[in-house]
């Protein structure tokens, strides 16, 4: 019994916990498994979602080492909620916005949505894509008159997945989500100065950083190794950590 308690105990103490942006999934968890072919005897625990949703489950108490956000309001939320330090965050990447729908659509420019029907938007209250698509949607004036045809979406996955069923003309997502979709097609690449820059810091919770297994983890996310996993997942990383990398790759 004391072997099995022992064993128990030392199977916890080599799990990492990450709470992390529902749009870093497939990413996470391919850079999770090249991390773990490394270190064998560690165990990585995701839980995606919303950034919003998640950061207040960390606030609340919820088991996390590390925190990764689809943008820097939420890493700065459990900094003043003292979940996080400051000192403890690193920017992973960066992402763009796009609008998806079905093949034929004619969206130029986002103020075409204004002849569209129904278009998925993320919730912009629990999520960044939302909150970015808002910016963008505002910036070209047609927020407003479009609001009665938006479906709110919990997050990005939900909203390419409504454009993939055409279960509405098109969705407002990240490129990174975009590029997974299996019927929708990107139809408009929405230009970056018509929101906040899209960013994805990541941070060890005040819980995380007494984790000798997630500090590892959370130095091999900003290693070459992750940012080329993320980059082929439609990422934005530095061109330097790339040097061996095409556009086909």
């Amino acid at each position: 019994m004391l072997f099995q308690l022992f064993c128990a105990g030392a199977v916890r103490a080599a799990e990492v916990r990450v709470s992390a942006a529902a749009s870093m999934a497939e990413a996470l968890r391919e850079i999770a498994a090249a991390y773990t072919q490394m270190s064998p005897a560690e165990v990585v625990i995701a839980n995606f979602g919303a950034s919003g949703a998640l950061a207040r489950q960390i606030e609340q108490g919820a088991p996390a080492d590390l925190y990764l956000s689809a943008n820097a309001q939420w890493v700065e939320y459990l900094i003043a909620a003292g979940r996080i330090a400051g000192e403890d965050v690193r920017t992973l990447a960066g992402n763009s916005l796009v609008f998806v729908g079905r093949s034929g659509l004619e969206v130029t420019t986002l103020a075409d949505l204004s002849a569209l029907g129904r278009i998925a938007l993320v919730n912009p209250r629990s999520a960044p894509a939302g909150e970015y698509a808002q910016q963008a949607l505002d910036a070209v004036g047609v927020y407003a008159a479009l609001a009665g045809k938006l479906v709110m979406a919990q997050d990005v996955r939900q909203a390419v997945v409504y454009a993939d069923r055409g279960e509405v003309d098109g969705a407002l997502v990240y490129k990174s989500d975009a590029l997974l979709a299996r019927q929708a097609v990107i139809l408009h690449e929405v230009p970056a100065h018509l929101h906040n820059e899209i960013s994805y810091p990541a941070a060890l919770t005040t819980s995380g950083r007494n984790n000798p297994n997630a500090v590892a983890f959370f130095n091999f996310l900003q290693s070459d190794t992750a940012r080329r996993i993320l980059h082929s997942y439609g990422f934005i990383v530095e061109e330097e950590v790339l040097p061996q990398m095409t556009k086909d790759q």
